[in-house]
């Protein structure tokens, strides 16, 4: 087993993955003085700022179009990503050891249309997706092959089960997996008190936490108009919507949310991570989020109401959930024809209750992340399974590493798109 940990991410912005990385790192790091933990990141990047100053945990410069390699017998940890885009910048010893977390569930899966107002047809219509990769056989028969590689060498864990079926679903194959390694969070310095149940008033905020690109912000609009399409149902409750986080779709939020008498919208921007706690503690009730964004709220005992993503405008009549009633560690999945039904009076039901019981739902919330989500616990799995990672560099088909002509082309229809 090796004693020597690296996390690659080279990122600017405080995003999920660098923020998830650096946080491990740290907790490793802390927790076990005998292993030594790197990361690679720009000088000024994401992990790179948020480093603990440990005598065990160092920085490994990155520099675009410059070679870069992890500390010598050590496990290099990835996100997982499609292999023909491997970062040019890593050169790595054909005996290096890798492990693969899987972050996201289109991680795996390639893009099959370049043009860029129908790129994300394919996601959003599986027919349209299956239909396309008949022109990418051999590209699919190799990506199927490099992920049981993964899997046979226990080098490959996803975050949780709507990531699994949605790669398994999109590969077109039955990926196995025995044992999930879920995302963890920080744990909190803001004391929390359960003897002393708690109440809501007559106005009830909702906070909301995500950078406000496509794919979350469809289902945010559809949530704060359903809380106005409601809000009239609770007797003397006002409801303010407080979004904190910025992005490409904020004009669309604004323009597209429908507010009333009873419903109001704050725009907080972004706000540092190391203020986070203190913000939703001291200005959330109520937590709406997907991701590691939910677990920020139900860590600190706020009832949190899961949502998942979607690329297009939510239509029909979603199914929301708490975050306790999830199933396999999953925090947000893709939306699909079974995250609908007609008529369906589930945000009605759910603020209902918390309204009616709100120490009940809190303490539910936090245990759920206490029980599955704890950095403390997730540190643990994750060391016993990236320490143990039997993948090696050499292991790797190189022609899985070379781009295709057509892949080549939609680059180039890429670059010319940006």
């Amino acid at each position: 087993m090796e004693n020597s940990i690296c996390f690659y991410f080279p990122y600017h912005e405080d995003s999920g993955v660098p923020v998830l990385f650096y946080r491990m790192a740290n907790a490793v790091a802390q927790k076990k003085p005998d292993i030594s933990v790197s990361i690679i990141d720009f000088e000024d990047g994401a992990m790179a700022r948020n480093l603990l100053p440990l005598p065990n945990i160092h920085l490994i410069v990155f520099e675009k179009n410059k070679k870069v390699s992890p500390p010598k017998d050590s496990v290099l940890v990835m996100q997982t990503f499609v292999p023909y885009y491997w970062p040019d910048e890593l050169d790595l010893d054909v005996n290096q050891k890798i492990f693969f977390w899987n972050l996201h569930p289109q991680n795996l899966i390639p893009s099959l249309l370049p043009i860029p107002f129908l790129r994300e047809l394919p996601m959003n219509n599986f027919g349209v997706y299956r239909f396309c990769s008949n022109f990418y056989k051999t590209l699919f028969s190799n990506l199927r092959a490099y992920v049981q590689l993964l899997q046979d060498k226990e080098a490959l864990y996803f975050m949780d089960k709507s990531n699994l079926d949605f790669s398994s679903k999109y590969l077109f194959t039955n990926i196995e997996m025995k044992q999930y390694l879920p995302v963890p969070a920080v744990s909190s310095s803001v004391e929390l008190n359960f003897n002393e149940p708690k109440s809501l008033k007559d106005t009830i905020n909702v906070g909301w936490i995500g950078r406000l690109c496509d794919f979350k912000s469809y289902i945010l609009v559809y949530t704060i108009n359903k809380l106005s399409d409601i809000s009239h149902r609770f007797d003397n409750k006002k409801f303010v919507y407080h979004i904190v986080g910025n992005g490409p779709f904020l004009d669309y939020i604004k323009n597209n949310i429908i507010l009333n008498k009873n419903v109001s919208v704050v725009f907080h921007g972004s706000i540092p991570h190391d203020k986070l706690d203190n913000f939703i503690n001291g200005n959330f009730d109520v937590m709406t989020a997907m991701g590691t964004s939910a677990l920020e709220g139900a860590k600190l005992a706020k009832p949190t109401i899961l949502l998942d993503f979607t690329f297009k405008k939510i239509e029909k009549d979603y199914l929301f959930r708490e975050i306790y009633d999830t199933v396999g560690f999953d925090l947000a999945h893709f939306i699909t024809d079974k995250d609908y039904d007609r008529g369906n009076d589930s945000l009605f039901e759910i603020v209902n209750g918390i309204i009616l019981d709100y120490t009940l739902h809190a303490q539910k919330a936090f245990e759920y992340y206490e029980n599955n989500h704890s950095i403390e616990k997730v540190q643990e799995l994750f060391l016993q399974k990236a320490l143990n990672t039997k993948l090696s560099f050499s292991m790797i088909d190189p022609s899985v590493l070379r781009k295709s002509k057509l892949l080549r082309f939609y680059n180039k229809l890429r670059k010319l798109e940006n």
